[in-house]
């Protein structure tokens, strides 16, 4: 929410005030002045919310322990069991490095999703 909040401040009031001068209404500052200019906070907002939802180990450890058969392991704990309970370094390698390029391909899709339309 801070992050949001810093970025409107960051929104050059002139565009709200030639706006009003071009009689446009709330809804239409805020979709075509508002919205456009917290675009990229967005984009790192979704990216870095999405990278710590992917690091989240210890909630499911401490509340289930796996669960039945595992069912509620996370990536990060079933690198964690079979890295140190499994002492099968070299698959958890191979794993960490598959989830490290997952993250990037989600990171670079959300980028797409968010790229600015090149002016002429």
């Amino acid at each position: 929410m801070m992050i949001f909040l810093a970025g409107l401040k960051n929104i050059d009031q002139s565009l709200y005030e030639a706006a009003d001068i071009d009689g446009a209404n709330g809804l239409q500052k805020f979709l075509h002045i508002t919205l456009p200019s917290l675009k990229p906070i967005t984009m790192f907002l979704i990216i870095t919310t999405t990278i710590q939802a992917f690091k989240l180990i210890v909630q499911p450890m401490v509340m289930t322990g796996g669960g039945p058969d595992y069912s509620a392991m996370t990536v990060l704990q079933y690198i964690y069991e079979y890295g140190f309970r499994h002492r099968n370094v070299g698959y958890v390698s191979a794993v960490t490095i598959v989830f490290t390029l997952f993250l990037i391909i989600v990171s670079i899709i959300i980028k797409k999703l968010f790229r600015e339309e090149e002016v002429a």
